[in-house]
């Protein structure tokens, strides 16, 4: 009986597994069985993360090369600059494609890239009202996990704050600010959670899925706070973390000011005490030569 149980639990299990296809141009192996090990894993993170499940198919498509990786981005109608994607997600097509060459380029760990275009293709098949791209791209991140690309993400030269959420908006969209824009979002999801409860981020996702729409009228209900009050919040929230990696730089830069001037004023010290050693012999033998010592004097014999 409990063989027969286990058998149906494992053929259940089966037939609810999720279809998934990989395909590489260029990729290693290696690198596409890493990566499909780690697909399930990802639509875990997120509903973890998010609350939201997603049990569909999905095809991965690894490319290797960017000239490979444009010609495909062009092929499949996306319209941003694709020399600077890292990857892209098409819900309605179950399909996620990943630029390898530029996820190395730019040093991070392509499991968080995964987990952040899977999160893009759980949105856009499971959410049915529209919402801000700050709000889209800060869950993608948000669901990302990955030290690694939080450091080095954080690192992106950022031109200034942003003055409201439309800024926010605005520079997601401009190559120049996206850098700073992309971690700065995750940081508006950081603060919804930080702010309402995980339990009211996972509301907001779910009144999102059924459709409960516009999206500042699901943000209220779920949250309790209005979109604006909340900007405000964040603004002051923004301006607190400036100052504070202000300091931390700050802090940092003093110790290195501190090994820097020992570095410089111990040679001085050495050079300024070796010229006053020689100056001193230098005044020596300039008085021998016109007071010179009498050697004789010292030893006269008094008899």
């Amino acid at each position: 009986m409990r063989t027969a149980l286990l058998i149906m639990l494992l053929l259940a299990g089966a037939l609810h597994a999720r279809e998934v296809r990989v395909t590489g141009d260029g990729a290693g192996q290696a690198t596409l069985a890493r990566l499909q090990s780690q697909i399930e894993p990802g639509f875990d993170q997120i509903h973890k993360k998010t609350g939201i499940a997603d049990d569909e198919p999905v095809h991965l498509h690894v490319i290797a090369g960017s000239e490979a990786f444009t010609r495909t981005a062009r092929a499949d109608g996306v319209s941003m600059n694709a020399e600077s994607v890292l990857g892209y997600a098409m819900p309605a097509r179950r399909r996620v494609v990943l630029n390898l060459s530029g996820i190395s380029e730019r040093g991070l760990e392509p499991v968080g890239v995964l987990r952040h275009e899977l999160a893009h293709l759980v949105m856009g098949s499971q959410l049915r009202v529209q919402r801000p791209l700050w709000f889209e791209e800060g869950v993608a991140q948000y669901v990302e996990g990955v030290a690694l690309n939080e450091l080095r993400e954080g690192a992106s030269p950022s031109l200034g704050a942003f003055s409201d959420l439309a800024d926010l908006d605005a520079a997601l969209r401009d190559d120049n600010r996206a850098g700073a824009a992309y971690a700065e979002s995750r940081e508006v999801i950081r603060l919804i959670v930080a702010r309402h409860g995980e339990s009211s981020f996972f509301a907001l996702m779910k009144a999102l899925e059924r459709g409960e729409g516009p999206f500042d009228q699901a943000f209220e209900r779920a949250t309790g706070e209005g979109i604006e009050s909340f900007q405000v919040a964040w603004l002051e929230d923004q301006e607190a973390r400036a100052g504070s990696r202000l300091a931390r730089f700050v802090g940092g830069m003093f110790w290195w000011f501190v090994l820097g001037m020992g570095a410089l004023v111990v040679p001085l010290v050495w050079l300024l005490r070796r010229r006053r050693g020689q100056s001193q012999v230098e005044q020596w033998e300039e008085q021998e030569k016109y007071f010179p010592s009498d050697p004789e004097w010292s030893y006269t014999d008094d008899d």
